[in-house]
């Protein structure tokens, strides 16, 4: 079926009372096992590029083969960019299709932040694209320098709706005690603090760092207020995982790599399918 976008994938959620995941692909195998799971699961479904994996293939490329894929796929499927870095990077994704941006200026002053995402939205909502902004940061267990390196900082439920008001966006990752990554040890999620952000606006809330989280907390949250999630790290881990043991049963000369791809492809469709049953949006396609 033709694509879909973000926003109306978000409109049913919250109507439906379920939650919807956006997926992080960053080859076509990953990609593959999203749609295939989509599919299986008959759930709509949002594919999250990250800005950093675009850049790495070149922009356009996993762009190409998620609307092929979409075409191909018989339930709903939006793509939307995630991480952007600076107002360049979002409108090369508008153009490249992307139906929903995220400007993510966290680390930045409020007002710096505030100034970034809305000249993003000014941007991207002439062409009817959702935008994206993040309040507080969420760390990424992965890096040991840089900003996502620091300690993480909750989002402050007063900022919130002058966010909202001086910006024009049209969702906001909240941090509330997750972590990009896989932690060492379940986040203690600030539930109360998702309950208050949630009183203060009408605007979709996302949670990143989804790879950590126990399925019923999924619930709880989505309960809480939150529209969707992110998870990457969980998926990728366990489709290189299961590379690395299909590689190692096979002679080092052998060259067919579908024994190699196919069972890492499956072992990511599994991790997905499971967060999608979590999640409520199985059986939720239209």
């Amino acid at each position: 079926m033709p694509l879909v976008r973000v926003e109306e994938i978000y409109s049913w959620a919250r109507q439906g009372g379920y939650g919807v995941a956006g997926f992080c692909a960053e080859n076509l195998d990953i990609i593959l096992s999203i749609l295939e799971a989509a599919e299986e699961a008959s759930a709509p479904v949002v594919i999250v590029l990250w800005d950093a994996d675009i850049k790495s293939v070149g922009a356009g490329y996993l762009e190409t083969i998620v609307k092929y894929g979409a075409i191909k796929s018989k339930v709903p499927v939006a793509f939307m960019l995630d991480h952007g870095t600076d107002k360049a990077t979002c409108l090369q994704s508008i153009l490249n299709g992307h139906s929903g941006v995220m400007i993510d200026a966290s680390h930045e002053s409020l007002e710096e932040n505030i100034r970034l995402t809305r000249e993003v939205c000014e941007i991207a909502h002439m062409v009817n694209v959702l935008v994206e902004g993040e309040l507080g940061t969420v760390k990424r267990s992965f890096e040991t320098t840089g900003p996502y390196s620091e300690e993480t900082q909750l989002t402050e439920p007063r900022d919130v709706p002058r966010f909202v008001e001086e910006t024009g966006v049209d969702a906001i990752a909240i941090s509330i005690g997750t972590e990009s990554g896989i932690p060492s040890h379940p986040p203690m999620i600030d539930f109360e603090r998702i309950r208050k952000i949630a009183t203060l606006t009408h605007t979709h809330l996302i949670i990143h760092g989804g790879s950590g989280i126990d399925g019923n907390d999924l619930g709880k949250a989505i309960q809480s207020g939150i529209t969707a999630f992110r998870f990457a790290s969980e998926i990728r881990v366990a489709y290189l995982e299961t590379l690395e043991q299909a590689r190692k049963v096979l002679p080092s000369n052998f060259p067919d790599t579908r024994l190699i791809y196919e069972p890492a492809r499956n072992a990511a469709r599994q991790v997905i399918l499971t967060r999608m049953n979590q999640l409520g949006c199985s059986g939720k396609a239209w």
